[in-house]
């Protein structure tokens, strides 16, 4: 993980690691459970299941140093860059393995063994096995942040070699030109990919928020 100047190594190793933890933890068995009076059912940790020892595979970690002229003494974060990736890359070695997309986490083997059932039962399909080979499919929005991250790339190089900086605008993680601020921002800067009928038809949590949300906006319903 590049942290920019590692100021002490070994918290840097344990936060790579901690997050790592954290992230299976979140994709694969911890979920806070709710009664009807909004009660939390699960308020220990023999309730809420953590990932232990036994079910945390060996992580090495990587120190990547550079320097971040933006950052104290040159450094940069060292746990949520870590963490970002975990569960889109346990989600996708998931689907990579059944070809069928869990829409809600933790995926815990009900949930999965229930989207499986009900991709067959939808489909027409006899057994699991007779399902399709997943694919990765390409939204316009991977070609946008290709592109964008390239953008990003020479302009910090030239920034690095202005002997006198422009204020540095923290919104580069949305798109934004991180030397201007956000309101005087060009809005071709500003990127909006909007879901297909495909997605919609089975949007999960995150989609089914936008489009009830997208239904109140053009008063199609409540």
């Amino acid at each position: 993980h590049d942290c920019g100047k590692a100021l002490n190594p070994l918290s840097v190793e344990g936060q790579i690691i901690g997050s790592c933890h954290m992230g299976l933890g979140q994709v694969i068995s911890e979920e806070m459970r709710y009664g009807r009076t909004g009660n939390l059912l699960n308020p220990d940790l023999l309730g809420y299941k953590i990932p232990t020892v036994h079910e945390m595979p060996e992580v090495v970690p990587i120190i990547v140093e550079s320097n971040d002229p933006e950052g104290p003494f040159g450094a940069k974060e060292a746990g949520e860059g870590p963490l970002l990736p975990i569960l889109p890359a346990v989600c996708n070695a998931v689907y990579d393995a059944i070809g069928v997309r869990i829409q809600e986490l933790p995926m815990t083997p009900d949930k999965i063994y229930r989207a499986v059932e009900s991709t067959c039962r939808k489909g027409g399909f006899e057994s699991p096995l007779d399902l399709p080979s997943p694919r990765l499919n390409q939204t316009p929005l991977s070609k946008i942040l290709k592109e964008r991250g390239a953008q990003h790339s020479i302009r910090d190089r030239e920034r690095r070699l202005k002997s006198e900086p422009s204020a540095y605008h923290n919104g580069a993680l949305f798109g934004n030109d991180p030397e201007t601020p956000p309101e005087e921002l060009d809005p071709s800067w500003h990127v909006q990919v909007l879901p297909d009928e495909e997605y919609l038809e089975e949007p999960g949590l995150a989609g089914s928020a936008w489009l009830h949300t997208e239904r109140r906006h053009r008063g199609e319903g409540r």
